[in-house]
This record gives C-alpha cells, structure tokens and sequence, in this order.
C-alpha cells in the first residue's frame, strides 16, 4: 500500500511566508521588499503578496525610502506606529505601569503613566483602565490589540493567575479578560519572567540563540528556560519557578505560605532587605542603589551574602537546563561594580565545571514592556489550525 503524502493548505504557507516577513521587518527595522527577499530567502513575488497582506492586516505601514540608491527606491515597510497602537499593562507587586506605543517597541515618556499597586484587585481592574483610557484619549490611530504582564504562576490556556506568591489580589482572577471585555480589544497575557525571555529573544541578546535561560530577581525570583527556540511551559505553564525552592529550612515566611525559599534571600528585595535590617530603617533596592553610589551606605556585608545564594540559584539552573547563556534581569548589580563579578564567582563555585564553561551569564537587555509587545504580536502573527489535503489513499 502507497499512499500520497499531505500536503499543507496555500493559505497556511501563506501565514508562514507572512510570519517569515514579519520577523524579518522586526528584527531589522524598515526594509524594501527586495530587502526581506535577501533577508528570508523567500522569491520577490511571494513578498509581495505577503507584505500586502500585512498591510492589510495594519501590522505594517510604508515610509519613503532614507537612503540613497541606484535606480528608482522601493518602499520601506515598517512595523506599523502611527495608524494603530498596542496597549501594555505591567503588573506589579508595588507598582503598575500602562502605555501605549508602536508595534516597534517605541514609544515616547508621556505615553506611559505609573501608579502604586492598588490592594484589591477591584482597585486594580479600574486604576488600569482609567489610566489607559486617558492615554488612549490623547493618541490618534486605532487600538489593534493590548497585553498584560503579571507575576506568578499562570494557567497558559486560560489566562487565569492561579497564585502570584507576591500579588495574592489576583489569585484566581482573569485580568486579561476582564481587560479584554473592557476594551473591546483582543488581550494577551504574559507571565512576567516569559516576557522577558521574550523580550531578549525579540529585541535583545539572545537573538538566533535556541537555548537559554532568564532569571528574573526583581521582587521574586522566576525563570524562563528556552529549549530548541521554544518556552519551555509544563503540563500547564508552570514551569521555572524556581524561586520556591527551599534553601534555608529555618527561614524567613515567603508570600507562597513556605520558608526559606530562594526568593527571600536571592531577590533585589532580598538584598534591600540584609541592608535594611543593618541600618535599622527600611530601604527600597533604588535607595540602596543609590545610597551606595553616593558613598553614604556600604552594603558589602549583605552583598557577600546576597552573592552567595544567588550564585546557588543561577548554579542550580546552570546544572539542571544546560543553558548557553543565562540572563539576570535584576537592579543589585547597580549597587556596585562588582556585585556582579562576586555572583558569577559564586555561580561558579556551586556549578558542575563542565555545564558552567559552556554557559555565559549576561545581564538582561531587554524589559517586560518589550516583552508584552513581543507576545501581543505573536498572537496577532497565530498560527491557523494546520490543516491538509486528503486526497484518497491508494492501494498497490
């Protein structure tokens, strides 16, 4: 028996060419059509339908061409920043931020406002909207899509936080579609360590890499693995949280309802934490920063410390994933030169030798506003459901 083998439907190569283009135009700024050809291999005609088909879909704009060339200059394409706009929510335990901006990521200081984290999530729901009403108010072109990041552990189908050890208002809760309902736009929802992971893949350093890992240390600490060039998620999306794995058996309560979690003591919190209970008063990780820049606070003694359980974090994802690069997405290295320096040493004394030369530990480039951008358009760019042609079998 011989049969045909399925061939894939035109329209979903269509979206496939589409999403080829797309990535091109976003990873390399406005490009001619000629351009995306060399840049994707893909023929000239087939281009051209696929960039009509993304200014169709107003995830593209022209422009003229800036630069000199021989003969007549073709278009540039652009992802699109005047016609439509993309709404970013970032979530977070002590404060919000909403703005409003391009598909490129760009964006000016007053299409952005900031407020403190409300405590019910009623309070939340609202203060969001308001404030992106009133940006939206103020901004011509149409609303395309919006995106929310939040912290903690997020069911990936539904969207729904399950629990934010961090952020107890949302348990439960559904922001995204309460937001979507609100808005009348399409909502996507990111969990705050895969928006960075994103964010670096996008617009970052791990461009073209497959294989990496992001911690984020900010208020708790999470991690994003990325293996083969996709998120590696779980059975539900829960996977890399790390930060909840118990270090310290004695130790200090931890927003999960455990102690001594690696969150308590391997987090700018954290570090804010050692240094506040030497001074006796309460410090923010931006007062330090700037207390020890300015010579009026010395945080050696907490930052030895601090150093050697986040080396213990990173060598446990140094060991466990493999990774080729890890990136830390966290402000203690602006305490000083060389908090950095004494983590890596750290990391490399709880590393297994081989598993540590073959990975880079980098700070993190890219931000959470990037990486809701980054996941918005991913969902704009979905795949369609693969279907095939069937043709009847036949029989030798």
């Amino acid at each position: 028996m011989s049969t045909t083998p399925l061939r894939p439907l035109p329209s979903l190569l269509r979206h496939l060419n589409e999403r080829r283009v797309f990535a091109a135009v976003q990873g390399a700024g406005p490009l001619s059509r000629a351009e995306i050809a060399r840049h994707t291999g893909i023929s000239g005609p087939t281009v051209t339908r696929a960039v009509a088909s993304l200014l169709q879909a107003e995830l593209f704009e022209e422009e003229a061409p800036h630069r000199q060339s021989v003969g007549r200059p073709g278009k540039l394409v652009r992802l699109a920043r005047s016609g439509v706009c993309l709404l970013a929510v970032l979530v977070g335990p002590k404060s919000c931020e909403v703005s409003i901006g391009g598909l490129d990521g760009e964006g000016s200081v007053d299409e952005r406002r900031s407020f403190p984290t409300p405590p019910t999530y009623e309070g939340l729901l609202s203060t969001c909207m308001e404030t992106a009403r009133g940006l939206l108010s103020g901004r011509s072109g149409r609303l395309l899509r919006s995106g929310v990041c939040v912290p903690g552990l997020i069911d990936g189908p539904a969207g729904r936080s399950l629990i934010s050890p961090n952020l107890h208002q949302i348990d439960g809760r559904q922001l995204g579609m309460d937001l979507e309902e609100a808005l009348g736009v399409e909502t996507t929802v990111v969990q705050e360590c895969h928006a960075l992971c994103l964010a670096e893949q996008v617009y970052g350093l791990a461009r073209g890499i497959d294989n990496f890992a992001m911690m984020d240390i900010n208020e708790g600490l999470g991690l994003g693995v990325v293996h083969g060039g996709r998120l590696m998620q779980g059975c539900r999306g829960l996977a890399g949280e790390l930060g909840h794995v118990t270090v310290d058996l004695p130790g200090q309560l931890c927003g999960c309802g455990n102690h001594g979690c690696l969150e308590t003591v391997a987090t700018d919190r954290a570090l804010a934490g050692l240094v506040s209970a030497e001074l006796g008063r309460s410090l923010s990780i931006d007062e330090l920063v700037e207390g020890s820049r300015k010579g009026t606070i010395d945080p050696s003694a907490a930052v030895s410390r601090f150093a050697d359980y986040l080396g213990i974090a990173i060598a446990a994802a140094i060991n466990i994933f493999n990774p080729s690069r890890l990136f830390i997405h966290g402000r203690c290295f602006d305490v000083s030169d060389e908090v950095f320096d004494r983590v890596v040493a750290a990391a490399k004394r709880r590393s297994l030798a081989p598993s540590f030369e073959s990975c880079e530990v980098i700070r993190a480039r890219g931000n959470k506003r990037l990486g809701v951008i980054a996941a918005t358009l991913r969902d704009a760019l979905a795949m369609p459901p693969v279907e095939f042609d069937t043709p009847p079998l036949t029989v030798n």
